[in-house]
């Protein structure tokens, strides 16, 4: 099924896990231009260049560089405005192109996720209930309020995700409760119910190909779809309330 507004995705990620999924491009097939050409300040290339659609109609992309756009990245620090430079290229498109823009970083707080934040309205952080990646949330809180502290920047957490739950797992119980009890000390809710491990979702992830789009999916898996556009949901609320 065809998404009804177009939506714009952003790689930001040097992996680039999302470009692969949704296009043919790959790290020995890269996209002619990207979001490596979009930041390179030695390059013409805007943001309207870079846009590719997708495998789902109303779905477009802004794919990653790869490695180039680790490469960039190292070229930026120290430069001018350089955390300022995703918000530069948005700036550019036509108001109202696009209905939502969504960006995906790496789980790390360097300069090119520093853009992201800039760029935001609002960020979903997404949790595995794993020691290292509690940890890394704990960073990732820091630098959304040094935005604040040093450059005026206000971004509102709008909730977690929580992902990759295996219920087997007793430490995963014990982390999830831990996610939980740390939801209610900072007042961010948890959206949707916790997403659990699934050989399915990966499947359909590995192919770029969503729920809505099975001839038949399980109950399993329309119960996932459901809890996903909760989330989905639950962002434009908190969009529309700011």
């Amino acid at each position: 099924m065809a998404q009804s507004v177009p939506t714009l995705l952003l790689d930001l990620d040097p992996q680039g896990n999302l470009t692969q999924h949704f296009t043919n491009f790959t790290p020995d097939d890269p996209p002619n231009v990207s979001m490596a050409d979009v930041l390179d300040r030695s390059s013409d290339a805007t943001l309207a260049d870079a846009i590719v659609e997708t495998r789902r109609g109303g779905l477009f992309l802004v794919p990653s560089g790869f490695d180039e756009l680790q490469a960039v990245q190292d070229t930026l620090v120290g430069k001018p405005g350089a955390e300022f430079s995703v918000k530069r290229a948005l700036d550019s498109l036509p108001a109202g192109q696009f209905t939502d823009v969504l960006i995906d970083c790496r789980p790390a707080t360097d300069l090119v996720t520093r853009n992201a934040f800039i760029a935001a309205d609002q960020v979903l952080i997404v949790l595995q209930p794993e020691a290292d990646a509690l940890r890394g949330f704990d960073f990732t809180l820091v630098a959304i309020d040094d935005l604040q502290t040093y450059l005026g920047k206000e971004l509102p957490v709008a909730g977690f995700v929580v992902n990759q739950v295996d219920y087997r797992r007793n430490d995963h119980k014990k982390q999830l409760e831990w996610i939980k009890e740390r939801s209610a000390a900072d007042s961010i809710p948890i959206l949707g119910d916790p997403i659990p491990v699934s050989t399915d979702l990966s499947k359909l992830n590995a192919v770029g190909m969503g729920i809505d789009e099975m001839s038949s999916p399980s109950i399993r898996l329309r119960t996932l779809a459901a809890g996903f556009q909760t989330i989905v949901n639950a962002l434009r609320e908190e969009r529309s309330a700011a």
